[in-house]
């Protein structure tokens, strides 16, 4: 750790959102030193000390990366007068801050912000005396802010996060509470606000912290794994173990249930955000589904007669009638796997829509009619690409912006008539909610996805409540198509699904490649596979995806993106390093996070195209999404992984024409008759399996726990809990 004393004379990059700076630091009979970091605008007039570490920039050379900082308590009456004069307090001049100097000293600031009225002794009215003191109060609150802040062991970049969110009252909250940064700040969880509670001398058994560990083991814990609440032993389990010691939870859970905080229900304990959102749900649905609907149904018989001549096709007997179901009902759900017309139904339905209401797919107006949706970037472009109707996400149906918030609410409803739903397994239930709050009770809805993939990654599994509650029609599709017969995928598929996997069925096939090797063989097995492929033609980032269960291990999926870009992007001239991973130009990555400023979401796949300098020299990548260009500068990278591999989840809702999937040993845990359904479903032509063929009857047999959900509950229940108007505020 390196530490320097001196003044910043120049600002060569500020950021204003984040702090991140670059500047020239001035030392008294040494050469300018530049430093980097997170930090504010300072006075030139003053001198600081700065702590860091030394870095070296391929163009600039060496930099002090600075992790702490603070202004040193001694200053010259001249650098206090130039500073009382600058540019940061409004109307003092130089003589006004000399008079002042003079008057009071070298530590004026301090005896000002002690006791303001000494500034009468030197003849300023009342208003310009609180305007200088506001002013000092802020400017010198915010130094001191931040030296105090440094010392909890936050990042300089964490740190500007919790000025920039409390300002001056950012010390004042933190001791009030520091487990309420786990809800405010992003990037805190109860670990860190722990560590910051125990600096600050807060009691292990602080009520503060077993309220917040109580409220973090439902918001984090269960929701991690799917849960909608807690019954009370697992809740006291989990939250004994997220505070390392044994405590009765029953006096706070007790207080939190009387706060509103959490709701208790029948020994289930819910957040109340969930609680509500369930209940809403559940009443918008039902709305819709009660709402009476005018068709004529020998018509629309007739009508779909018609469509299958001038579609040249023939439908089954059960895509009749999930077609018929969908345009008689107000709201409807069709299930089912690959190969079963899912995507020749929704087309048919809509050509006979389109018909019986008279209306023009070539018409613009037609999207203030029809809304066709699904939860990813991917999901909703091949939708398009089949219906050759425009389909976006749920999100931007919303109108999702840059602040987070979505136009479209309870308050501002859709203007749709009719809303598809393609991939509804992948809805969890706070996207849910918002989505049924925004469609007007009039709209039809149909709902479309495969009851047995993955749920959400978040809490819930919407379309499985929904399908079970046997409130809504649904038609279940089982047959498969004449065309998709012959596929061993699909067939593979339907065997894992019906846990009826058996080692005859354990072998290469047309499309599918079984390859028995040992752990050690199949990174080779798997490049070699992929450089056939690109042999014959295939495109290494739109047409082959590599898909793992898990992040670490030998074949986990950081160590596969590593070793496949090295073998397929080994250029190492252009690349940005950012923790362990390299970043080059050609890589293919996927965003992690949702946001909605720069139009990306979570699970979008992109290519580097460009890496490039800004006016301080340092370097950011621009990634095309879809011919979408996106920005990332080096502390955005936290939002972005390469995509060579990606986890099983974040697949979801994509196809591609070739998969490879390492399976092995070390994913037992994770191995889940869901999960290698769902790896198995995102493969249209070739799928290939490298490893130990006895596990996927393994996985086969093994079902996923069921998820404590309660929205199939409230979808049965004759009333519906009539909940006070919520705000923000309820959920801090």
């Amino acid at each position: 750790m390196e530490t320097l004393v001196g003044r910043v004379k120049h600002y060569m990059f500020h950021n204003e959102q984040n702090g991140y700076s670059i500047a020239k630091l001035n030392i008294e009979g040494q050469q300018e030193v530049t430093i980097v970091g997170y930090f504010p605008i300072f006075s030139e007039d003053f001198d600081y000390e700065f702590n860091g570490e030394w870095v070296t920039h391929p163009s600039y050379g060496a930099q002090l990366k600075i992790s702490s900082y603070k202004r040193m308590s001694e200053q010259s009456k001249s650098g206090v007068i130039s500073y009382l004069s600058s540019s940061f307090f409004h109307g003092i001049g130089p003589k006004t801050a000399e008079k002042i100097v003079d008057a009071l000293g070298a530590d004026a600031i301090q005896k000002i912000l002690e006791d303001k009225k000494i500034l009468r002794e030197v003849g300023l009215s009342a208003v310009r005396i609180e305007k200088l003191y506001q002013q000092l109060k802020e400017h010198q609150t915010n130094e001191h802010i931040l030296v105090e802040l440094y010392g909890y062991d936050l990042t300089m970049k964490l740190a500007m996060k919790l000025i920039k969110k409390y300002e001056l009252a950012t010390l004042e909250k933190l001791k009030e509470n520091p487990y309420r940064l786990i809800d405010e700040i992003e990037g805190i969880g109860f670990i860190k606000a722990d560590e910051i509670a125990q600096k600050l001398g807060i009691d292990t058994h602080d009520e503060r912290r077993i309220k917040a560990s109580i409220q973090y083991a439902l918001q984090q814990i269960a929701y991690q794994n799917g849960d909608c609440y807690l019954t009370y032993d697992a809740l006291s389990k989990i939250t004994n173990e997220i505070l390392r010691e044994e405590v009765n939870i029953e006096s706070m859970l007790h207080i939190l249930v009387e706060d509103q905080k959490i709701v208790c229900e029948d020994d289930r304990y819910y957040l109340k955000q969930t609680y509500i959102q369930e209940i809403e749900c559940a009443s918008h649905i039902l709305n819709i589904s009660k709402t009476m609907l005018e068709f004529d149904e020998a018509y629309g018989k007739t009508l779909l007669d018609m469509v299958e001549i001038e579609r040249n096709m023939i439908y089954t007997d059960a895509q009749k009638e999930a077609i018929m179901t969908s345009l008689q009902s107000s709201i409807s759900i069709i299930t089912g796997g690959p190969g079963t017309g899912k995507t020749t139904i929704i087309d048919g339905l809509l050509e006979v829509y389109r018909i019986y209401h008279q209306l023009n797919y070539k018409n613009p107006q037609i999207y203030e009619k029809i809304g066709l949706m699904a939860p990813t970037g991917r999901a909703a472009k091949r939708m398009s690409d089949l219906l050759d109707l425009e389909s976006k996400t749920i999100h931007r149906h919303l109108g999702y912006n840059y602040d987070g918030m979505f136009g479209y609410d309870a308050f501002n409803q859709l203007p749709y008539d009719l809303v598809i739903i393609d991939e509804a397994s992948m809805i969890d239930l706070n996207l849910a909610h918002k989505l049924f709050s925004a469609i007007k009770t009039s709209c039809q809805v149909v709902i479309v996805g495969d009851v047995d993939q993955l749920p959400s990654v978040g809490a819930g599994q919407f379309l499985s409540d929904l399908i079970e509650s046997k409130m809504l029609p649904v038609v279940r599709l089982e047959q498969i198509h004449r065309q998709a017969k012959d596929s061993k995928i699909i067939r593979l598929a339907q065997l894992v699904n019906e846990q009826n996997l058996s080692p005859h069925d354990l072998s290469s096939d047309q499309d599918v490649y079984l390859y028995k090797a040992h752990t050690s063989k199949i990174m080779h097995v798997l490049i070699e596979q992929i450089k056939g492929a690109l042999k014959e033609g295939y495109q290494l980032y739109e047409d082959i995806q590599v898909l793992a269960p898990m992040y670490k291990g030998d074949l986990g999926i950081d160590t596969l993106n590593q070793t496949l870009q090295e073998t397929f992007n080994p250029n190492t001239k252009d690349q940005i390093t950012y923790g362990d991973k390299n970043y080059r130009i050609g890589d293919k990555v996927i965003q992690l996070t949702n946001d909605p400023e720069r139009l990306i979401m979570n699970g979008d796949l992109g290519v580097i195209k460009d890496i490039r300098y800004n006016s301080s020299d340092q370097p950011y990548l621009v990634v095309s999404f879809d011919q979408h260009e996106v920005t990332y500068e080096k502390s955005d990278l936290e939002d972005l992984n390469l995509a060579y591999a990606m986890s099983i989840h974040k697949s979801q809702g994509s196809e591609y024409p070739i998969v490879i999937m390492p399976m092995v040993r070390n994913f037992m845990h994770m191995l889940k008759k869901e999960l290698i359904y769902t790896a198995i479903t995102r493969a249209k032509k070739y799928l290939i399996i490298l490893g130990d063929m006895q596990l996927l009857i393994y996985a086969a047999n093994h079902l996923s726990e069921k998820r404590k959900t309660t929205l199939a509950k409230r979808l049965n229940e004759d009333i519906i809990v009539e909940q006070e108007e919520l705000s923000p505020y309820d959920f801090m």
